[in-house]
């Protein structure tokens, strides 16, 4: 038995104990990408490395075994650096995006590639809540947002970017027309929020609050509700489309106050009749202060972010909740040229599906035409949530170039995406430990080193008996089953 200290706390363990193992027995969280418990130690990522108090050298946990005492520090400035920096180095190379550029270019942050493949399986009515939670006006935004989301789409360099604008408005216009609300079902809060103002930030503002169950009270100078929306000519905007959702805002239990005018000395009743306060208009007050405010914008879908945004901070006074965490990192593959977009596009879609021109009164056949540049796991990536938890800074390399766009394997619902993939060996050994032949191999050496599957034998048949093992234990969203997406916030 040896006995040592995990951050100053002694631990008696086997002698050739791991120091992953004694950290864990200490209460002690080291992050791994490369360990898997029912497997060798690969030692190919170096994120668990941990400091030894005396000499200050730093050591691989996973890997090394415990034979006399060490004093050993796992969260010490040293090591946290130390993690930083091999993140870096493994985003370096990352050929992959965790958010598809058309969503990160989408102000209010529309999940648009989930919400195209709603819409090709058939399922509008998810398409339509998903663009409901995230855009708050689905239907009318199809008309008059101006779509800067298709500026980023990488469809547009093979042909034609996907007629985003047009999906959500189907998808919406399809739900809407059974007289349904987007609004989940949520137990009423004992708190209530009003909202002044009826334009697309504050009507955003008053959604959001709402499907969190929040009783939600919006008013309005005007006779009808809102605000800018009213003004477009009605070749942009079609006569009912907006009261057609505006009455899923009344069916879902949001109250308007038309014709009500609130001033400093009204805000003030507003203070003590309700628990909250929007403010998505341009009155000002002393009294003021302490409330959430949302800017209406030129561009109706930015008026919609900032209504969200206020609303979120409301929820934080009316729950108690800590503020919304800082955004989680995001690999960014970049501008996908005419040069590689061949090669990007392999296997991502159905061959006959890049041969579509763009073909919005289709929907079905519009939406099929997404190249899905989205990560399957942006949610239990361990990659983002570490280069999250260190703070690793994105093009920290940046002389080094990006590496060239590789194409998808696929083989029924199984897919690797040799761009995402930190050749941790996990999969190797897998393959190994269930008996599958050929199974994957390291192919190239020192920097060309890859991952792949020798002899170009089929995903499926290299990985017969461990196709599921090999997706639990990839660390990554390299090796995933298509049918089995995560759905990042």
């Amino acid at each position: 038995m040896v006995t040592l200290y995990i951050n100053g706390t002694p631990v008696t363990v086997l002698s050739g104990t791991t120091l992953l193992e004694a950290a864990e027995q200490a209460g002690a969280r080291i992050p791994t990408l490369c360990h898997a418990p029912e497997l060798s130690a690969q030692t190919s990522c170096m994120v668990c490395v941990v400091e030894e108090r005396s000499s200050g050298r730093l050591i691989p946990a996973c890997s090394f075994r415990v034979t006399a005492p060490m004093d050993i520090l796992t969260d010490s400035e040293t090591v946290h650096e130390a993690r930083r920096r091999i993140l870096e180095l493994l985003m370096s190379e990352h050929a992959g995006d965790c958010e598809a550029p058309c969503r990160r270019l989408c102000p209010a942050g529309l999940n648009i590639p989930l919400m195209l493949r709603y819409i090709a399986r058939g399922e509008e009515e998810k398409a339509a809540r998903l663009a409901a939670a995230d855009l708050a006006l689905p239907l009318t935004l199809g008309w008059v947002c101006h779509h800067p989301c298709e500026a980023g789409c990488r469809r547009k360099s093979h042909d034609e970017s996907v007629a985003i604008r047009e999906m959500h408005r189907y998808a919406a216009d399809q739900f809407l027309g059974g007289e349904k609300t987007y609004a989940p079902s949520a137990a009423d809060s004992d708190k209530r929020a009003a909202v002044v103002g009826s334009g697309p930030a504050g009507l955003a503002a008053a959604w959001v609050l709402r499907s969190r169950g929040v009783p939600v009270h919006v008013f309005e100078r005007d006779a009808l509700p809102g605000g800018m929306l009213r003004h477009y000519p009605e070749e942009e905007l079609p006569p009912g489309i907006l009261d057609q959702e505006l009455a899923a805002y009344t069916r879902a239990g949001i109250v308007f106050h038309c014709g009500t005018l609130i001033d400093a000395g009204s805000l003030s009743r507003l203070f003590q009749e309700y628990d909250a306060v929007v403010l998505a208009c341009t009155i000002e007050s002393d009294a003021a202060a302490g409330v959430q405010r949302a800017v209406e914008d030129k561009y109706p879908v930015r008026s919609v972010r900032s209504g969200k945004e206020a609303a979120m901070q409301a929820l934080v006074k009316l729950e108690g909740a800590p503020s919304p965490e800082k955004p989680p990192y995001d690999s960014q593959l970049g501008r996908v040229d005419e040069a590689e977009i061949q090669d990007y596009m392999k296997n991502r879609v159905p061959q006959e599906s890049l041969s579509r021109s763009r073909c919005p009164e289709s929907p079905k056949e519009e939406s099929g035409r997404c190249l899905h540049c989205d990560c399957h796991a942006p949610v239990s990536c361990k990659l983002r949530l570490y280069a999250t938890r260190y703070g690793a800074r994105p093009r920290a390399w940046r002389q080094s170039a990006r590496p060239l766009v590789p194409g998808l394997k696929r083989d029924g619902r199984l897919l690797f995406d040799t761009g995402k993939c930190i050749k941790c060996g996990l999969c190797i050994e897998m393959a190994k430990k269930k008996g599958d032949l050929p199974g994957m191999a390291f192919s190239g050496r020192g920097f060309d080193t890859i991952v792949t599957v020798p002899f170009d034998a089929p995903l499926l048949e290299a990985l017969a008996r461990s196709s599921e093992a090999c997706v639990a234990v990839c660390p990554t969203g390299a090796l995933v089953f298509d049918d089995q997406e995560e759905c990042s916030p």
